[in-house]
């Protein structure tokens, strides 16, 4: 157009150069501040103390009470298991029972040995030393002086001879005085009386003087006796 040709532009290279490096710092600088800026761990949930672990510390703290009861009470049994008692007595310390007799003196027979209760005792002539041989009805109308198994009987004061038991024949224990079996008398009905004196000519009061042993019978009937009983 202008008569000539057309000739393109020639590139400035010392623009392209500034322009890259200006590239390059702006580069450089993110760089830096990327390195330079602290980085901050994400939060993570940590389930043990916020979430569902923490409904465990209930239990927990319910299980430590638990085994410090149980611990408490096998404490406890322990020591209530060595616990030691005091032995009851044995028998052979313990006092055997006593039947104290007594004796009375009734008119025309002197001193007589009676039970507990005051009841006139007597002795039967054909029973032998030791032995009994009144039995069956006769022991209905002349009732042994019996004790319980174990049971000393004693004398009263001022009485002479001896007290021992036999057994007799149902298993009972039949006290004697001086080698005789001692028997009450079914007519007597009240301390004091001696009606089985002399009855049948084989029975007789038990004399508690060295003076008159029970062995030798007397056939005095005092006031108070009468015979009229049964002999057998």
């Amino acid at each position: 157009m202008f008569g000539g040709t057309t000739r393109g532009i020639a590139p400035d290279p010392l623009g392209i150069k500034l322009f890259v490096n200006s590239v390059n710092e702006r580069r450089s600088s993110s760089v830096l501040r990327a390195m330079n800026t602290p980085t901050q761990a994400p939060m993570q949930h940590t389930p043990g103390r916020h979430g569902r672990s923490g409904l465990r510390y209930p239990a927990l703290i319910g299980s430590i009470a638990a085994l410090a009861v149980l611990a408490a009470a096998c404490g406890s049994s322990q020591s209530s298991s060595t616990t030691t008692t005091a032995a009851a007595p044995t028998g052979s310390s313990v006092p055997a029972t006593t039947l104290k007799l007594a004796s009375t003196t009734l008119p025309n027979v002197g001193a007589v040995l009676t039970g507990p209760t005051g009841m006139t005792l007597y002795y039967f002539t054909t029973d032998s030393s030791g032995s009994t041989s009144c039995t069956g009805q006769c022991a209905v109308v002349w009732p042994p002086l019996v004790v319980p198994t174990g049971s000393t009987p004693a004398l009263p004061s001022g009485a002479s001879g001896t007290l021992a038991t036999i057994k007799r024949p149902d298993g009972t224990t039949q006290v004697t005085y001086k080698g005789h079996p001692v028997y009450y008398y079914q007519g007597d009905t009240a301390p004091g009386q001696d009606k089985g004196q002399g009855v049948a000519g084989t029975w007789f009061v038990l004399n508690t003087s060295a003076a008159a042993p029970a062995g030798n019978p007397t056939t005095t009937t005092s006031a108070g006796g009468g015979g009229g009983g049964v002999g057998f």
